[in-house]
């Protein structure tokens, strides 16, 4: 007997395994890359980070106080000078003397937090972090997502004005650095205007994950 072979819409139909592939992927990441994203919106990928600028404090910001330091030590060296040549105790060498060592004093005072500034602070820019680092010898290094980022202000002093220079206040809701300097820097416009831009797209950013 010929038995009779059943159509194939009869055959009972097989339920399609899901694969990894089919899987809802983590609400922490973005569609087409792997770059996880924190609860504040900060992206965790090291590979999308990049810098965007790196600069230190230029000596023209303490002009104002080196000029004054030189002038006052120049006219107090003339004012010896000319007590000296009435007194007799008093020779042109002890004058000599005393004013080296109030160049000294006032050099520790005014002119070493001037030398120690523009070679201990140094300042870069990444599209997700703002770096400072303090320090000659010993070092810190502090750094703020720019998330966290509430405002920027650019100060300037006349002389800054004069020199195109500027100095940056940023305020964040960072524990450890609230208030952060950038001083004087040259184009401090540019460095705020990159600050705002890159703040608004990490905002952007967190928002169209959370939205997902």
């Amino acid at each position: 007997m010929t038995q009779a072979t059943p159509d194939r819409a009869d055959l009972p139909s097989e339920t399609p395994q899901s694969s990894d592939c089919d899987r809802e992927k983590p609400s922490g990441a973005l569609p087409g890359s792997g770059a996880a994203v924190g609860g504040d919106g900060a992206s965790t990928d090291p590979g999308s980070e990049r810098e965007v600028w790196s600069g230190r404090t230029h000596w023209q910001h303490f002009a104002g106080r080196l000029a004054t330091w030189a002038l006052g030590n120049t006219a107090l060296f003339a004012l010896l000078a000319w007590f000296a040549s009435g007194v007799d105790w008093l020779s042109f060498g002890g004058t000599l003397w005393i004013t080296v060592g109030l160049l000294v004093v006032s050099g520790a005072v005014l002119v070493w937090p001037v030398i120690a500034t523009i070679l201990g602070c140094r300042y870069r820019l990444t599209s997700q972090r703002l770096f400072i680092v303090r320090g000659i010898l010993s070092q810190t290094h502090d750094q703020t997502e720019l998330i966290r980022v509430d405002d920027v202000q650019i100060h300037k002093t006349l002389l800054d004005r004069v020199f195109g220079l500027g100095s940056i206040a940023v305020t964040s809701t960072d524990a450890t650095d609230h208030d952060l300097l950038v001083k004087g820097i040259r184009n401090p416009e540019k460095l705020a205007e990159a600050i705002r831009n890159h703040t608004r797209a990490l905002r952007a950013k967190s928002l169209y994950v959370e939205n997902l």
